[in-house]
């Protein structure tokens, strides 16, 4: 079972958290609404236990 995060990330998780976005957001302008959108994404599967970049990969490719 994944683990929920409660609204805190270690300095590996915040590396990899910024990671997503960078690969995931790369054709997205910085300020953009949809960049936003992604993010918030990245953050709720992170939040509901998402662990690693492939399954944030892997859970948005399916949505």
């Amino acid at each position: 079972m994944k683990m929920r995060h409660n609204g805190s990330a270690t300095p590996e998780q915040l590396a990899m958290l910024t990671e997503a976005l960078k690969e995931l957001g790369a054709d997205l302008p910085l300020d953009s609404p949809e960049r936003d959108t992604l993010a918030a994404e990245i953050m709720m599967l992170f939040e509901n236990g998402i662990e690693t970049l492939d399954e944030i990969k892997a859970a948005l490719s399916k949505a």
